[in-house]
């Protein structure tokens, strides 16, 4: 992975994923742009830690900000968006907007002024229909339950048909459920490991919907971040799809008493499900990242059970330098 000097720009750097990305990057001696709407963050936050990074603050639909930022790129890491299949069914005409012209800019932009560029864009595991059959490969018909997953498949048909007519180089990650350090306690729309840890640790119950035994995929996002980085410069990834998942299932119940028993704190306090989650519960997940491994050597390394002890320990750490202890 070569990215030293490489003009590397992330929409939506200050996200979960992308900030997180974003610091690897740093890592990598790229020079780093991100296109964000919540540039400066407040003071304290951790955001402020990042020097050296070109921002540009506006917002993906914005075309004058977008051609500002794409400008000269080599590698564009696509972040900026909504998430959350529940929301984007309560508000379907926002998700498309931001997602589907919002990509639709980006591309544009890029026709234009980085003809050459290469676009690394997450899709997501919920633009697969629901299947008895696990694992779920890339073949796997798609027919998603909500529109937040239209909108990923519509984004990638988007960014294949602009490789087609116009020659940019796109490489698509459908991301099964991610998480790991860096995530804000709001988004919690999303990212549910990350918003369950934080619950613990605030001895809260985690509310677990039904009898919580679907399967999902979990994956911290170091691996994530690592399937970013070899996609974006690897030529064998232009044009394909490829899962990026843990490849192992693990009930949502069995999650949740792993973080409880990992932070010793919180419980788990079981509901009926709520009408807006039920409708666009998929069931069973596991995704099959044979391809990935075949094609790009790329295999996930962290077990959840190390991975949500790594989280865990972070946070109290970030928790220790807001709030250190009092001496006399």
């Amino acid at each position: 992975m070569t990215y030293a000097k490489k003009r590397v720009l992330v929409t939506g750097g200050l996200g979960f994923m992308g900030f997180n990305l974003v610091r690897a990057l740093q890592r990598t001696d790229a020079r780093v742009r991100v296109l964000s709407r919540s540039w400066p963050p407040l003071p304290g936050n951790v955001e402020s830690t990042l020097g050296g990074v070109a921002f540009f603050h506006g917002d993906i639909r914005d075309p004058a900000v977008v051609e500002e930022a794409v400008s000269g790129c080599d590698v564009i890491f696509h972040l900026a968006g909504k998430s959350g299949p529940a929301a984007s069914n309560a508000s379907p005409l926002e998700d498309l907007d931001v997602n589907s012209r919002g990509l639709l800019t980006l591309l544009d932009a890029c026709r234009s002024l980085s003809a050459g560029v290469k676009i690394v864009f997450p899709s997501s595991r919920l633009v697969y229909g629901s299947s008895d059959k696990q694992p779920t490969n890339e073949s796997a018909p798609t027919a998603p339950l909500s529109a937040y997953g239209i909108h990923k498949w519509s984004a990638e048909q988007y960014l294949l048909l602009y490789q087609r007519l116009y020659g940019l180089r796109v490489t698509i990650l459908r991301v099964t459920n991610p998480y790991g350090p860096f995530q804000r306690p709001e988004q919690n729309r999303y990212g549910v490991v990350n918003w369950f840890i934080h619950q613990a640790m605030h001895d809260q119950p985690l509310t677990v919907y039904g009898e919580g035994a679907q399967l999902r995929d979990y994956i911290h996002i170091d691996d994530v971040v690592d399937a970013f980085l070899v996609a974006g410069t690897a030529s064998e990834a232009d044009g394909k799809i490829f899962n990026v998942g843990s490849g192992h299932g693990i009930s949502f119940l069995e999650m949740a008493e792993l973080i409880v028993r990992a932070s010793r704190r919180g419980s788990i306090q079981h509901v009926e499900w709520p009408p807006d989650a039920a409708v666009v519960e998929t069931g069973d997940f596991v995704a099959d990242t044979s391809f990935i491994a075949e094609r790009l050597g790329w295999k996930a390394k962290v077990p959840i059970e190390s991975g949500v002890a790594d989280v865990i320990a972070r946070y109290a750490q970030l928790d220790l330098a807001a709030h250190p202890p009092q001496g006399c």
